[in-house]
């Protein structure tokens, strides 16, 4: 797997520059600025070849990975660190993979630049940013002056501003680089978190299990070479749910840290307050407070005003490869009044609630982990845009659940089909291409799950919660 890492950085890398032969700067701006930056940006290119040749490469990682969890299982391995160590030695060449497909971590770094370095508060950019810094003059290139504000939690922009400040002096790769190895680091914790769900279980099964989730192509790419920030809110989650039994106040603490990464973290809340009421009202009650003061807390250092606000609405309004944007292509084609549109986008987001609704009424009940992978499926459907590295926040029931673990492998798997709306030039051919590659992300994962039941039930499994499986 290191080495399907090594050659296919330098052939996707190879393939990206070898169509600026066809790509003149006129017409395609936007990919020619992406491929003169440290990291090149694989980004609207003129031809499928470098995303053909990325999904070839995340194809094999996940075909090596399944092996390697096969392997582990058939020699019997009861310690998880041959997979901590093989997900760290994997992740940390992909660290260093020449190119990228997510425009995400040049953003990390310009407001790692603008708060850490400068002080400006980079949720209120409204107007250009007179500057002669020569990180932020090559992020500008990309991203425009001013660039489009800060749309994540406070609590990871103080952390991308402790990053800046630390690295004043470093190179933009350095810093592009910096935010891989802190996902990576964080995709570690996220193992050591499932492992601790896990401890019940007998050690060769927690194992694999474990395994599952270190060795998907997913988490591979979207944590050493993406450096996505969903990672730290996955890891900070995760342990909330982990700890609570043990600590309530810490998981409190943790679920507030990852809420104040990612605002979607607090999905997670009713899950844990149901729990730790199960023991003690008293802590349950702290859990909310503590998940709630966290993210106020770290937005003290900042104002958020009106181009915060459009910056929200810009998010939350934006429609691509989702089942809102599928609904919703023909209004869009019959240039239908914007209320339509957003009409789409409640109903969906009234089908959400429901299921949510539902969700933690049954978790109540029985504190079954289904509930919670049901509740974030039912999220990640409702999104107005979806995004490769948003399926992150399913992949740990690969590992714990046997009723979700298909699914979830296929769903986050599938999910870097998503790439091709951003890597390919949208152009009304490509168009048709991007509808039948969301429809078949978001179908093929059911497929497998339902297919898979007959083989489950012959196998006794049934529905229980704390059973799991994968591709085997």
């Amino acid at each position: 797997m290191v080495a399907i890492s090594v050659v296919g950085s330098w052939a996707i890398r190879a393939v990206a520059f070898a169509m600026k032969l066809d790509a003149p700067p006129s017409s395609f701006g936007g990919f020619n600025v992406g491929l003169s930056l440290p990291i090149p940006l694989v980004q609207l290119a003129p031809h499928w070849y470098a995303i053909f040749a990325f999904w070839f490469v995340c194809a094999s990682l996940a075909l090596f990975g399944w092996q390697a969890v096969r392997a582990l299982n058939a020699a019997g391995c009861s310690s998880l660190w041959p997979v901590y160590a093989g997900y760290g030695a994997i992740a940390l060449v992909l660290t260093f993979f020449s190119v990228t497909l997510s425009i995400d971590g040049y953003f990390y770094t310009t407001f790692a630049r603008l708060y850490g370095v400068f002080g400006i508060n980079p949720y209120e950019l409204a107007s250009p940013i007179p500057t002669n810094d020569h990180v932020l003059a090559q992020e500008f290139q990309l991203l425009n002056n001013p660039p489009f504000p800060d749309p994540y939690g406070a609590g990871f922009t103080l952390l991308a501003g402790l990053v800046g400040r630390l690295e004043s002096g470093a190179s933009l790769w350095t810093m592009l680089w910096t935010f891989r190895i802190i996902a990576v680091f964080a995709s570690l914790l996220t193992l050591a978190a499932l492992a601790h769900v896990l401890r019940g279980a007998e050690p060769r099964e927690r194992v694999r299990r474990v395994a599952l989730v270190a060795f998907h192509p997913l988490m591979l790419y979207e944590s050493g070479v993406g450096g996505h920030n969903d990672f730290l809110m996955v890891a900070a989650a995760l342990w909330s749910y982990a700890l609570v039994d043990e600590m309530p106040l810490i998981a409190g603490l943790l679920l507030g840290a990852a809420i104040a990464i990612k605002y979607f973290a607090a999905v997670l809340l009713p899950f844990v307050v149901l729990r730790a009421a199960r023991k003690q009202l008293v802590a349950a009650a702290l859990i909310v407070v503590l998940a709630a003061l966290v993210p106020v807390l770290c937005f003290h250092p900042f104002t958020f005003g009106p181009p915060g606000e459009a910056t929200l609405a810009k998010v939350g309004s934006s429609l691509s490869m989702s089942l809102n944007w599928l609904l919703a292509l023909p209004l869009l084609a019959a240039h239908a009044p914007d209320a339509k549109v957003r009409l789409v986008q409640l109903v969906i987001g009234i089908a959400f609630l429901i299921v949510a609704l539902i969700s933690i009424v049954r978790y109540a009940r029985a504190l079954c982990n289904v509930e919670i992978f049901r509740t974030i499926t039912a999220l990640l459907w409702s999104l107005p845009a979806m995004h490769p590295w948003y399926a992150a926040w399913l992949i740990p029931a690969s590992a714990v659940s046997r009723r979700w673990a298909l699914y979830a492998w296929w769903f986050a798997a599938l999910s870097l089909l998503l790439y091709a709306h951003e890597a390919v030039l949208p152009t009304s051919a490509n168009h048709a291409t991007f509808i039948v590659v969301t429809i078949f992300f978001l179908v093929a994962p059911l497929f497998a799950r339902f297919a898979s039941e007959p083989v489950a039930n012959s196998r006794g499994a049934g529905s229980h919660p704390n059973r799991a499986a994968g591709p085997n």
